[in-house]
């Protein structure tokens, strides 16, 4: 069983790696949600209701959202929902390719300093190249890093992660 998720790890780091869009970071983080309630004094920021966090390309969705700021003024964000969504487009890589990477789970966790987000509960990660799916990770926790396109399964109530990963073309 070890075995098979060493695997699926080896499997999850073979995809390409190309890196998420890299202007995002430098863009303001907006967020739009039917309810607000900020603390000031922990730092703290809930929204509920239809929530929507947009960052350059990237967007995340979902039903409540915690927002924490970190001493440093960095932020962390908990969202959660029947499913959470994320979506970003990444660097070109090739000319007339435009890829996205994108991802569903019952929780996620975006973390602003290290570009991490964490999908926790039938977590969904897929990459698309012009709207068709090339790649596809399910786990009960997939660890993504928006920086380094790094990618980290685990297995789900069965133990077991799964990847699909759509052979290249010889062109590439």
């Amino acid at each position: 069983m070890k075995f098979l998720t060493v695997f699926a790890l080896l499997l999850a780091l073979a995809v390409p790696t190309v890196q998420a869009e890299s202007r995002d970071r430098e863009k303001p983080i907006e967020i739009q949600a039917d309810h607000f309630f900020g603390d000031e004094l922990k730092q703290v920021a809930t929204y509920t209701g239809s929530v929507r966090v947009d960052q350059g390309t990237m967007r995340l969705t979902g039903q409540k959202l915690v927002l924490q700021e970190t001493a440093q003024g960095y932020k962390k964000g908990t969202l959660t929902g029947e499913l959470a969504t994320f979506r970003q487009k990444r660097d070109p890589k090739t000319k007339g390719i435009e890829e996205w990477v994108s991802g569903k789970a019952k929780q996620i966790v975006y973390e602003e300093r290290t570009g991490i987000i964490t999908l926790t509960g039938k977590a969904l990660v897929e990459r698309s190249e012009n709207g068709v799916v090339k790649d596809r990770a399910r786990g009960n926790k997939i660890v993504y890093d928006t920086i380094r396109s790094r990618t980290i399964i685990q297995g789900s109530e069965g133990g077991r992660a799964s990847t699909v990963i759509a052979p290249r073309s010889s062109t590439r």
